[in-house]
C-alpha cells in the first residue's frame, strides 16, 4: 500500500510540473508572435497575467486555452467570454478482499475522479466582439 501512494504522488508531482512548464512551451511554439510583444507585455504574458488591451493570442499564450468559452449580451453588444477553472479532483483509496472455495485473495486500487460540478471559476476573460481585444478581466481567486 506504501508504493500505491508514492505512485500516486510521483504521478501528481509530474502533473504539476507539466503544468508550469507548458506557458514556456506556448511562448516557444509561439515565438516570433512573442518577440513582436513590447518588454512590458511579454513579461506580463510570462508570469501568466493579462491585461484590457490583449488580443486572443496574447491571452492564449500566458494562460493556455480556457475551460470554457461563451457569448453574452451586454449593453455594448455580444461579447466573447473565456474561463479559466481549476479542476478539482477527488483521489480515493479502495481496499478489498475475498475468500471462495479455491482461494483467497486481497486487492488494493487507487483512483481519481474528476466531476464537471468539481471545478473553481479562476478567472474570467470578456473580450470586445468588435476590437477582439480584452475589454474586461475578473479574477475570482
Amino acid at each position: 500500500m506504501k508504493t500505491i501512494c508514492q505512485f500516486t504522488l510521483v504521478l501528481l508531482a509530474l502533473c504539476l510540473a507539466g503544468c508550469a512548464s507548458s506557458k514556456n512551451s506556448r511562448i516557444t511554439q509561439n515565438q516570433a508572435l512573442f518577440n513582436s510583444y513590447t518588454p512590458a507585455e511579454q513579461r506580463m504574458i510570462r508570469t501568466g497575467q493579462v491585461a484590457v488591451g490583449f488580443d486572443q493570442d496574447m491571452v492564449r499564450m500566458a494562460l493556455g486555452d480556457p475551460s470554457r468559452e461563451t457569448t453574452i449580451d451586454t449593453a455594448n453588444g455580444k461579447q466573447i467570454v473565456w474561463e479559466y477553472r481549476e479542476i478539482k479532483p477527488s483521489l480515493g483509496l479502495t481496499l478489498g478482499g475475498g475468500i471462495g472455495t479455491r482461494g483467497s485473495g486481497i486487492g488494493v486500487g487507487t483512483g481519481v475522479n474528476v466531476r464537471p460540478d468539481r471545478t473553481k471559476l479562476l478567472k474570467r476573460v470578456v473580450f470586445d466582439r468588435h476590437t477582439g481585444n480584452v475589454a474586461r478581466v475578473e479574477s475570482y481567486n
